[in-house]
């Protein structure tokens, strides 16, 4: 997320409700961000508040359209800052890893999570 960002970015209600549905049906989903003009592939697993107010979805980033060779990676973003969200009808299999209750997420408000 780029540090220019001072105050949240509006809520996008809509995405919110299509990131919750993704992550409750471990759906994968495309969607660009802020700027990009390509989509970036990705399976969500949290969404959250931060300490700064802004809404925020964590999971693994797939693929960046723009950057092919990029490896798959754990990413956060903020919700307010995507332009465009494309649901998939492909499910994913969640990194039995991933735990929500862990210590950097016990002090933000959990909206929803994978293993929740």
């Amino acid at each position: 997320m780029p540090a220019t960002n001072i105050k949240p970015a509006e809520r996008k209600y809509e995405f919110e409700q299509q990131l919750t549905n993704a992550i409750n049906h471990r759906r994968r989903l495309r969607f660009r961000y802020e700027y990009d003009v390509h989509y970036r592939v990705f399976d969500p697993y949290i969404l959250f508040k931060d300490e700064k107010g802004r809404y925020i979805v964590g999971g693994i980033r797939i693929k960046d359209e723009s950057k092919p060779i990029k490896k798959p990676a754990a990413c956060k973003y903020e919700i307010g800052l995507i332009t465009d969200i494309q649901m998939s009808e492909n499910n994913f299999v969640a990194d039995p890893r991933f735990k929500s209750a862990r210590s950097k997420y016990a002090t933000l408000d959990i909206l929803c999570a994978i293993d929740r």
